[in-house]
């Protein structure tokens, strides 16, 4: 039962690759602005870098609904949802995995005194900042990453690091927490044990 979600300002949908996460997220968001009617904003944060990825964002596009609203951008994500004229109504943002991904390769170019987590950790708030002050329901599509193998280098061990960490924050921060598995999800909040 999706009852949570209606109630929810902030939700986030994790799974693994290809688990339907994003299916699952595009369908929440039809739901609500079937109840609302509210417009959706679909904020892409997928770089064209091949192919390949240009093959999955138009298998994206295509599947989402006409009507609603395409706004891409890979980095400033907590800029654009204060300050876009097209970003309205239902925000969906899809996703963290690619955006915290982009982070990473921004500020390792990037010569500062501080360290890489706090300039990551520093976005991040950015992000929850500009979710939380929006005045609409914002659903948040990322990746778990954590369930594999230690990898064996250091920068992906930073990403699964920083991704790992930026998914514990919103998840906290968020009223509904969706696992979705082999297409099926899991309302981890009404699971949620706390000590």
């Amino acid at each position: 039962m999706m009852t949570s979600f209606y109630h929810a300002h902030l939700t986030l949908v994790i799974g693994g690759t290809r688990s339907g996460k994003s299916r699952f997220a595009e369908t929440l968001c039809s739901r609500l602005q079937e109840q609302t009617g509210l417009a959706v904003t679909y904020l892409a944060t997928a770089p064209e870098l091949d192919e390949e990825m240009k093959a999955r964002i138009h298998i994206h596009r295509e599947r989402r609904p006409g009507h609603w609203i395409t706004v891409e951008e890979t980095s400033r994500v907590a800029e654009t949802i204060r300050s876009h004229p097209n970003v309205q109504g239902i925000l969906l943002i899809d996703c963290l995995t690619l955006l915290v991904g982009n982070w990473l390769y921004e500020e390792q170019t990037v010569g500062q005194e501080s360290s890489l987590e706090e300039r990551i950790q520093k976005r991040a708030d950015d992000l929850l900042a500009a979710c939380q002050e929006y005045p609409h329901p914002v659903v948040i599509v990322s990746s778990e990453v954590g369930l594999g193998i230690v990898p064996a280098s250091k920068e992906v061990r930073d990403y699964r690091d920083a991704l790992g960490l930026m998914n514990q924050r919103v998840a906290r921060c968020a009223d509904a927490v969706y696992a979705v598995i082999s297409g099926i999800p899991i309302d981890l909040k009404q699971w949620e044990v706390r000590l």
